[in-house]
């Protein structure tokens, strides 16, 4: 009998407990069946509250068409440093894999790792490149795993470092180490290049070093009409070495970035490397036809809380520097993301920045915070008010409406490449197709 009444008293307290709880949205309801159904295939959640989608589908196809661009008879590098310029190496390295490039570039070794632990799983041989001055544990932790990294050399230094640590793991080993490197050119950038000739027949000469290909790196391509006499000064001067050393036609020569290889075709020599083009950015004069599509499809959270029936003049973020209306009752939604995310410290309010909500633009009002922004949304459709748990587009499209990254980064005075690395890297990534 007590089993019984407890029982009872348990489904009176549930059910009771129904009729008080304001009802889900279909997309809450959906997210639970995901949530669910992920745990069971033991697939990671992702519930953080600001993310961005990726689409690597288009990461694909772009590299297709620079490499009909091209043409067969040059190499193609794609560059994945920076995560992928943001964009995730673990969510776009399939798709790159299937264009078979001829070489894939990074940085560090965490991203070495991981797209060599890709390539080793889908048993392809496509070699890396190091496109930064070696560190002596970089270049021993890349040999004793294995990565299948190449390395730069911009100084005699660099190559005697590099020479006597294949030496001394030869002796530790029993193998015979020999580590690709490719000699880099300073022809105008300034940073990381050799300059006196006698140095690089030097280079080519140390028996422990192969020597894979020579490049260099331009300084001012992005500037169209600034920028094209010293691309021109820097090509003619990579050809003076390339001929002293006489080695056309048997190394790789490449010196083509994301802008040379769309603008100037005279640059591609034998391989290009190609970044922001392979993500679609919208850099001046890389896109002229708008063939490429941005990789990054959207920037995206959602409403935290609701305010209604704010009075008039309230102030509104840190500092109090702005105020919601003086003549109305204003009605405010808080949204989850702030500079914690990369989105816009101060300039976000004072450039008139908005976020799309069911299909419109509302303002950002107030300073950023740290994990929060504060959008007006007074003029809100009253027939299809705003709810908590909607979501929040910051960059990218909902219904008619679109906000551009470019709109974005230009508002707030930073660097489209720049802005796609601190969102991308500092928010999680879901696969949009």
């Amino acid at each position: 009998m007590k089993s019984f009444l407890f029982l009872i008293g348990i489904l009176s307290i549930f059910f009771l407990n129904i009729l008080e709880l304001p009802g889900l949205s279909n997309q809450q309801i959906a997210l639970i069946d995901k949530a669910i159904k992920d745990k069971k295939e033991n697939k990671e959640l992702i519930c953080n509250p600001a993310f961005v989608e990726i689409c690597p589908s288009i990461y694909k196809k772009n590299i297709e068409y620079i490499k009909k661009l091209i043409g067969n008879d040059v190499k193609i590098c794609i560059v994945m440093k920076g995560d992928a310029y943001g964009h995730g190496i673990r969510e776009l390295i399939d798709a790159a894999i299937e264009t078979n490039p001829d070489y894939i570039a990074a940085i560090d070794n965490s991203e070495f790792k991981a797209i060599s632990d890709k390539l080793k799983k889908k048993k392809a041989n496509i070699p890396l490149l190091r496109l930064v001055p070696p560190l002596f544990v970089e270049v021993l932790e890349s040999q004793i795993n294995d990565y299948g990294v190449e390395e730069i050399v911009g100084s005699l230094g660099e190559a005697q470092m590099l020479s006597e640590l294949a030496d001394e793991l030869s002796k530790e080993t029993g193998k015979n180490i020999i580590i690709p490197i490719h000699i880099n050119v300073e022809t105008g950038m300034g940073r990381m290049g050799m300059r006196n000739i006698e140095d690089m027949k030097k280079v080519m000469k140390i028996n422990n070093l192969k020597l894979k290909g020579i490049m260099t790196h331009f300084a001012k391509v992005y500037e169209m009409e600034k920028g094209l006499e010293m691309t021109k000064e820097q090509t003619n001067k990579f050809d003076e070495v390339v001929k002293e050393l006489d080695l056309e036609g048997k190394v790789i020569r490449h010196i083509a970035n994301s802008g040379a290889t769309a603008m100037y075709p005279w640059t591609r020599k034998d391989m290009v490397r190609v970044g922001s083009l392979t993500y679609g950015e919208d850099v001046e004069g890389q896109n002229p036809e708008g063939i490429l599509k941005p990789v990054f499809k959207s920037f995206k959270s959602y409403v935290a809380i609701i305010e209604n029936k704010i009075p008039e003049n309230s102030p509104v973020g840190y500092d109090s520097e702005e105020y919601t209306s003086p003549n109305k009752i204003s009605t405010t939604a808080t949204v989850r993301v702030g500079y914690n995310n990369a989105y816009p410290y101060e300039n976000a309010y004072a450039t008139e920045s908005d976020v799309l909500i069911k299909g419109k633009r509302f303002p950002i009002i107030g300073k950023t915070s740290m994990n929060m922004v504060v959008i007006d949304i007074t003029a809100q459709d009253e027939k299809n008010r705003i709810q908590v748990g909607d979501e929040v587009v910051l960059i990218g499209k909902q219904g008619k409406e679109k906000i551009t990254l470019e709109e974005v980064a230009n508002k707030n005075k930073i660097g489209i490449t720049e802005m796609l690395l601190e969102i991308g890297n500092l928010n999680s990534k879901v696969i949009a197709e």
